[in-house]
């Protein structure tokens, strides 16, 4: 997309959001989820589409709440408000006014704000004395994000395992590492398993093409249409399609195609809300170097790993493994499917994640939240 496209956008997001609030504050109040208690609080302060990055951390803060910890959400746009009281049943502030959180959180003796991406308006935010800060982001993976100098900015940043540890020490200058703090993946401790099916179970769930060169992990543009049609009339399979939610928003290239795609292969779209579940669900995975790919590992589900930018994931996984060409696929995903998880893909797990043991991330995620 044009730069003055999506300038326009944007403008026209905020106004639309801004009309929305005086009904978005009423139904707050409706819905008897008014923030009045917090001792811990998730911030967010994008529009819907950013959204997925807070929803992958609701339901983790929901079990936290369940087992007795203080919690609630802190939104500075209307329809990101309106989706979240969609989504869950935890206690909302919205307000454009970093001021009126500040005096709020002050109030309410919050001891934690807990951050699930890099947004501009962190920075703002972390001008707060009292509270920790901390950064969740919202997926492991080896992109370029994930390195960001701007880590330095929060009093800790929970990262999966250990692989992430080693990756920051590596790439940020300067970086005291005792503000790392590991978890593990806490949105994987709630999935629930799959009844076994007749045929083998293919997710292909790519990246996003990025806001930059640098960071367009995406397999969609160079063979998504030619991974999806390998299993067109095939009846050994069921497949999946699970593209990023944000693809097609930097680039109008991209839009087109995965409207395309989108239109061609609309029966195999993932019904599934839920990644991890998606992940469960699949007998194969097909993932660019993304969250997915590392939660692939996490849960034991084989992998095909498409591209061919270095990391260690693709260093670590096997030839057999790496997805360079969509020729012959199909086959190469039955043979996968039948021969179960690799054993260095088993490895790779203790590798990139402190712990895969269900309840365990939301254990250790709890205990941070206690210990500030």
């Amino acid at each position: 997309m044009s730069s003055i496209t999506t300038q326009v956008n944007q403008v026209a997001g905020r106004a639309r959001s801004i009309f929305a609030e005086r009904a978005v504050r009423s139904q707050i109040t409706e819905a008897g989820q008014e923030l009045t208690a917090a001792e811990h609080v998730l911030f967010f302060a994008e529009a819907p589409a950013q959204f997925y990055q807070l929803g992958v951390w609701l339901e983790t803060f929901e079990r936290l709440a369940a087992q007795g910890h203080s919690v609630g959400v802190v939104v500075m746009d209307a329809l990101s408000a309106r989706e979240l009281l969609k989504a869950s049943k935890l206690p909302v502030f919205f307000t454009r006014s970093i001021e009126q959180i500040e005096t709020l959180l002050t109030k309410l003796g919050t001891r934690s704000i807990s951050y699930v991406n890099n947004s501009q308006r962190n920075f703002t935010m972390l001008r707060f004395n009292g509270p920790a800060h901390i950064h969740l982001n919202h997926g492991e993976s080896e992109k370029a994000s994930m390195v960001s100098n701007q880590l330095k900015a929060y009093d800790y940043a929970c990262v999966a395992g250990p692989a992430a540890v080693e990756r920051i020490s590596e790439s940020v200058a300067r970086f005291d590492t005792k503000h790392l703090v590991q978890i593990g993946r806490p949105q994987l401790d709630a999935l629930t398993p799959e009844l076994p099916a007749t045929q083998t179970r293919v997710l292909y769930a790519p990246t996003w093409e990025g806001d930059s060169a640098t960071m367009d992990y995406s397999s969609v543009m160079k063979m998504g249409e030619s991974i999806l049609a390998q299993f067109e009339g095939d009846n050994r399979f069921e497949v999946r399609f699970r593209p990023h939610p944000k693809t097609g928003d930097h680039s109008a290239e991209m839009k087109k195609e995965i409207t395309a795609l989108r239109a061609r292969f609309a029966a195999q779209l993932d019904p599934i809300a839920d990644a991890g579940q998606s992940l469960v669900w699949a007998d194969v995975a097909i993932c660019d170097t993304s969250a997915m790919a590392y939660d692939a590992v996490a849960l034991n589900v084989p992998l095909l790993l498409t591209g061919h930018r270095s990391s260690q994931l693709r260093e670590r996984l096997p030839q057999e493994q790496l997805l360079e060409s969509p020729n012959g696929l199909a086959q190469r995903v039955a043979e996968l499917a039948d021969g179960g998880v690799p054993g260095r893909q088993k490895q790779l797990a203790q590798y990139f994640f402190a712990t895969t043991s269900p309840g365990q991330a939301t254990k250790k995620l709890g205990q941070l939240l206690e210990s500030v």
